[in-house]
């Protein structure tokens, strides 16, 4: 199999070699040649709130849940079967037979089963496990105006959110993995259901953003390569060696159907990962989910190849990316007042990307180091953006200083605040009001830095791991007020509005429902570190990460895996505190300690 194995890869490789082995693990053999080969791996998890999720910081975090609840408790099963069929081809029967007339130096095929499942829901605590009666205490912040207005969530959306959260949330069953390996000379062929990873980075992606992410059981709390959602895909790639003064270099291309994102099915509302406030239920909202067709596919290529100690890639490719554009639709009709099934449509949309970009990776012999860096330009990314303006300019009809104002703003184009979209608020508009998505392009650098050093006072048997990565973003022709589409409070709307002016608080004050949403700097920086060892022969992995974006929020992880094959005791600590901004702050409610007992072999 061709995998792109270089100087600098293989460097990289053995600078983390002394913290990877304690923990590796043997598939099982099925055979005495070992050509079949089964692996599993299962663990249960549970992870204990440590703070207050949805206080007076975090208004609108759903639902609300006090410090010692139980947030998590995970099942997981992974079982993968492997068998190489080379040897069948010639001397065999059956399926291996049908490729004796192409006599491929290999022929194989992996299958893999995973089932997940997630217990608060029937046996956690009450806000998880009893979620119709924790919608029904909700007191939404609108006066009561017979066929327009309630406080009270409707019961048919209270029956449909529970439906939906025990459907996707409790218990799902997959195949997750099915492809046919084969390799004749130079060329390597893989078909089926599968995962491709490219790019330099751990953690957050740049080039690595081929296949969808899941995070609907943990966010990026979760292991990246568990949350990797597979494609459809046809993957070859043809070795070409040398080429003058390069060496090991080789192209690699795929396609893959495009009818997976990562926002379908999503997190489900209700669930406590659901970034933010977007959990916190609003009548006056529906999601529509515009996924691609099958059709619409995700392709590219790669050009890897070493020159001395340096290993270069050059790629291009077209995907879909994890963070969605909204684009809002405002009912018309008379009267044309959002309500419970006459809702604002938002309607999420991922647009096809084209990506293109490049990374070198070299070693640092004298400094036990390994170098990563990686570029890529993102054209058209989909953006979104908090909308500026005055509340009660939306009254304006077409025409009116308060509608020209609001038209000026473009607020149309990405806002996420139906507040300040022109006439939103006109009574005598009839017609809907249909929105855009922003898209623009991006910049994106990281560069990363692995040093592998003895610290004889603290270890005197093995060496530690340092890994940190610095993440750059730069978006052209930004509007300014870029969002992530993730709500954390509401704010008064203008008191000049009738009703909702005046009519909340026993008629003292306005009614608080203009979202304010993650801030997103037009530059944003981003930084990764950890650092790990072993003792006891990789017997006990102690470990710390940190990740800090620099608009101010911070997440710190202590933890420690104890290894008793075939088993792993994995105990860690999650902090996370800062200002509602960037993706690391919409977990910022969300400190938990994690439990987890894992099988494997």
């Amino acid at each position: 199999m061709l995998t792109g194995s270089s100087s600098g890869s293989v460097a990289r490789a053995l600078v983390a070699l002394v913290t990877v082995v304690p923990l590796a693990a043997q598939a099982l053999s099925l055979d005495d040649r070992g050509e079949i080969r089964l692996g599993l791996r299962a663990y249960t998890a549970a992870r204990i709130g440590t703070e207050q999720e949805g206080g007076s910081d975090n208004p609108l975090s759903f639902p609300a849940s006090a410090p010692g609840h139980v947030h998590q408790h995970r099942y997981f099963l992974e079982v993968k079967f492997d068998h190489d069929m080379t040897r069948l081809v010639t001397g065999g029967r059956g399926l291996a037979r049908l490729f004796a007339w192409l006599q491929p130096s290999s022929l194989k095929y992996s299958l893999q089963y995973r089932g997940e499942g997630e217990g608060i829901y029937d046996y956690g605590p009450s806000e998880f496990r009893n979620q119709g009666d924790t919608l029904r205490a909700v007191q939404l912040d609108l006066p009561t105006v017979p066929g327009l207005l309630s406080p009270k969530v409707p019961e048919p959306l209270i029956d449909r959110r529970i439906e939906r959260l025990r459907r996707l949330g409790r218990q799902r069953h997959q195949f997750f993995l099915g492809y046919l390996d084969v390799e004749k000379g130079p060329v390597f062929l893989r078909v089926g259901r599968q995962i491709l990873a490219w790019g330099e980075t751990d953690v957050f992606r740049l080039l690595d953003n081929i296949n969808p992410l899941d995070s609907s059981f943990g966010g990026f709390l979760i292991a990246l390569d568990e949350r990797r959602v597979p494609l459809d895909m046809l993957r070859a790639s043809y070795r070409l060696g040398q080429l003058g003064p390069l060496s090991d270099a080789f192209l690699e291309g795929f396609g893959a159907l495009g009818n997976k994102t990562s926002s379908f099915p999503g997190v489900p509302q209700g669930s406590p990962w659901e970034p933010g406030g977007l959990g916190f239920p609003n009548p006056a909202v529906r999601f529509g989910f515009d996924i691609p067709a099958r059709h619409d596919f995700r392709g590219g290529a790669r050009l890897v190849f070493n020159h001395h100690d340096v290993t270069y890639t050059l790629a291009h490719y077209y995907t879909y990316l994890d963070t969605p554009g909204v684009r809002f639709r405002l009912p018309g009709g008379t009267p044309n007042t959002p309500r419970f099934g006459h809702e604002i449509l938002a309607d999420v949309k991922n647009p096809r990307v084209p990506i293109t970009g490049a990374s070198l990776t070299f070693p640092l012999p004298a400094y036990y180091a390994v170098v990563r860096s990686e570029s890529a330009y993102f054209q058209g990314e989909p953006l979104n953006r908090q909308g500026q303006g005055n509340s009660a300019d939306s009254l304006g009809t077409p025409g009116s200083p308060g509608f020209k104002r609001l038209q000026r703003a473009n607020n149309i184009e990405g806002g996420l605040d139906p507040f300040v979209y022109p006439g939103f608020l006109d009574l005598s508009r009839t017609q809907p009001v249909e929105g855009r998505v922003l898209q623009r392009d991006t910049f994106n650098f990281a560069l990363g830095l692995d040093v592998n050093r003895f610290i004889r006072w603290l270890n005197p048997a093995q060496t530690f791991l340092f890994t940190t990565q610095f993440f750059y973003k730069h978006v052209f022709d930004s509007p300014g007020d870029l969002v992530l589409p993730v709500p954390f409070r509401n704010i008064p709307v203008d008191r000049s509005i009738p009703i909702i002016g005046t009519g909340c608080g026993g008629g003292t004050r306005a009614c608080q429902l203009r979202p304010r949403l993650f801030h997103l700097a037009d530059d944003q920086l981003l930084h990764t570190f950890n650092v790990s060892t072993s003792y006891y022969g990789g017997r006990v992995v102690p470990s710390y990460s940190m990740f800090y974006d620099w608009q101010g929020s911070i997440l710190l992880q202590p933890g420690v895996m104890l290894v008793r094959d075939p088993f792993r005791y994995v105990f860690d600590y999650t902090r996370i505190e800062g200002p509602p901004t960037g993706q690391i702050g919409t977990l910022r409610d969300r400190d938990n300690v994690r439990v987890q007992v894992e099988y494997v072999f």
